[in-house]
């Protein structure tokens, strides 16, 4: 098991596909990584986010990225208000905060949503609307960031945890093609706070549990970039002590962790060229 497949379709023609090939980098937590996609396989989850090609294709404007978000809303708060509120613009950020924060509040850290009598006696579409209101929001925050393809499975435990080891292994530049762990605790990590100054979360989630989510990015970031993104972060770690004093330095370590990189002989023009078409997430499997 030395590469993992991104098969790619269109979304008015499943039969259409495009498959991205990625070799996957040989160390210990890869194998651990690897272990949660065939997990994900075996147990049938549903990768949750089919849409999730970011950049790559002009499916995604403002005004659509804002009507979904309103009508997620709309939806929860048909079974039971939480918003009562309806964003304006993806670029108001004090708003995106604000419905972050709401998210937050009901569906709590990782797993406890399962606990949490909130959801009792709902439909199953209530969760599972207000976990993609979390997901549009970074939609919105990231609408003018580089094209990448989130790979994400809601239902998948997020229960595993980063070792020293792993900490190790994280970075902070992104290289084309690339495929990197993602994010998947409930909340904001060190570098959504650093970026968008949020005054309404919660609580800060730093980058402690991975799981089978995945990105692939299509973009290089220079030495420059990166010394730049690594000086914001630090200066908001030491701006807020009080705030993080409950974390190791190890858990507040910033970035991702690649996983390995794509396979073609196409260049990156013509790879970006050719994936243009396509704008579903199939399937995502490792051979």
């Amino acid at each position: 098991m030395q590469y993992a497949i991104l098969r790619l379709s269109k979304n008015n023609n499943h039969s259409d596909t495009l498959d991205l090939k990625f070799k996957l980098d040989k160390n210990q937590f890869v194998d651990k990584w690897k272990l949660c996609v065939l997990e994900a396989a075996q147990k049938n989850y549903n990768i949750s986010e089919p849409w999730a090609v970011h950049n790559l294709n002009g499916r995604f404007d403002d005004q659509f990225i804002c009507d979904n978000v309103n009508r997620l809303i709309s939806e929860v708060d048909k079974v039971e208000k939480l918003f009562d509120v309806k964003l304006s613009s993806i670029h108001n950020q004090d708003e995106l905060n604000k419905i972050h924060s709401i998210f937050e509040q009901h569906h709590g850290q990782l797993d406890e949503w399962k606990l949490n009598p909130l959801f009792k006696n709902k439909p199953n579409t209530f969760r599972k609307n207000l976990s993609e209101i979390n997901q549009w929001i970074h939609v919105c925050e990231n609408q003018d960031s580089k094209p990448k393809i989130r790979i994400v499975w809601f239902d998948l435990p997020k229960t595993k945890k980063f070792t020293s080891e792993d900490y190790q292994l994280f970075t902070n530049k992104r290289t084309f093609g690339s495929l990197y762990t993602l994010y998947c605790d409930v909340g904001k990590n060190v570098e959504a706070l650093a970026e968008d100054n949020d005054s309404h979360h919660h609580d800060v989630a730093p980058n402690i549990h991975f799981s089978a989510d995945c990105t692939v990015y299509f973009c290089e970031d220079n030495d420059n970039t990166v010394k730049q993104l690594e000086d914001r972060n630090n200066s908001y770690i030491e701006n807020n002590k009080s705030l993080l004093q409950k974390f190791t330095q190890e858990e507040l370590t910033t970035g991702r962790i690649k996983l390995g990189e794509i396979v073609t002989d196409l260049s990156n023009n013509e790879l970006l060229e050719k994936i243009k078409p396509y704008n579903n997430i199939q399937s995502f499997f490792i051979i």
